[in-house]
């Protein structure tokens, strides 16, 4: 590799870092005026999956952009391979899906009961309403869980390894300590979840040699976590995607907790600079 497509692939890959560090610092800086915005003024949150959307397209369009200026870069490199962990992969990803599809399910049953979940309460103002923002968070999940996973498990991985011969145990600790990072802005509870779903993505990840499974299990978590639990304990749909929170039982934590993603889904974001998810996880 000659040294003008080095050194803007080592340029972009530092864009890209300095991308998720800043949307890290805003989405901490902001999350409680963010929460705020949502819960005063229901009808942004169409507003807040399209830029999620469109913030999250913007992060992974490093990936096609880094491998074509790196020669040490190939596809397979980056995981767009099929799965090759001999079942194992796909036992685990089967396992994650069943589990999640469960625990939603228990989840549901429990808020239906009167029981408000504390992580729910937590991500209450971005789950849906309405049919038109139940449609968005469809996207928005799609898009968490490819985009999330090609920059987070693909490319960062790949970059470590190939093109700064970093230690294989080293990067993916690195890589999931910065998506980890970019949902700092749901406090330290909620980064506990983060990174137990980040480091079960990185296992299928690691195990399969392919983004695929991992990819299929996030937008999964993604989907649960948007569309199958209620926002709050037995609020009706609603046309206008106005909130109505009745008394419920909590666990030690109350309803108007500051906004988080699901993810485990759409993109770190906050006003106005969306780089990520996850909802989801």
């Amino acid at each position: 590799m000659n040294g003008a497509p080095e050194l803007t692939t080592h340029i972009l890959i530092a864009a890209l870092l300095t991308i998720i560090l800043a949307g890290t610092g805003l989405g901490m800086k902001h999350r409680h005026r963010f929460s705020r915005q949502l819960t005063d003024d229901p009808g942004q949150r169409p507003r807040f999956y399209r830029d999620s959307i469109v913030g999250a397209w913007v992060l992974a369009a490093f990936v096609p952009l880094i491998a074509f200026e790196s020669a040490d870069l190939s596809i397979a490199d980056l995981g767009w391979a099929w799965p090759s962990g001999d079942g194992l992969d796909y036992l685990l990803a089967a396992y994650m899906l069943v589990m999640t599809l469960v625990g939603g399910l228990r989840a549901r049953h429990r808020m239906r009961r009167g029981e408000m979940i504390p992580a729910r309460a937590r991500i209450a103002v971005i789950v849906p309403r309405t049919p038109h923002e139940r449609r968005l968070a469809v996207a928005l999940a799609v898009t968490a869980g490819i985009t999330e996973e090609a920059v987070y498990r693909g490319l960062l991985i790949a970059a470590g390894t190939q093109i700064y011969d970093l230690p294989l145990p080293l990067v993916a600790m690195a890589s999931l300590a910065l998506f980890v990072a970019a949902h700092a802005y749901q406090g330290r509870k909620g980064m506990v979840g983060i990174a137990a779903l980040g480091a079960l993505f990185t296992i299928i990840y690691l195990v399969s040699g392919s983004l695929l499974l991992a990819i299929m299990v996030h937008v999964w978590q993604d989907l649960v976590a948007l569309l199958l639990i209620p926002a709050h304990v037995g609020v009706p749909e609603t046309t206008n995607g106005a909130d109505t929170q009745p008394a419920a039982k909590t666990t030690g934590q109350a309803q108007d907790e500051p906004a988080a993603t699901t993810d485990g889904e759409p993109p770190q974001p906050a006003p106005r600079l969306v780089v990520r998810s996850a909802v989801p996880d």
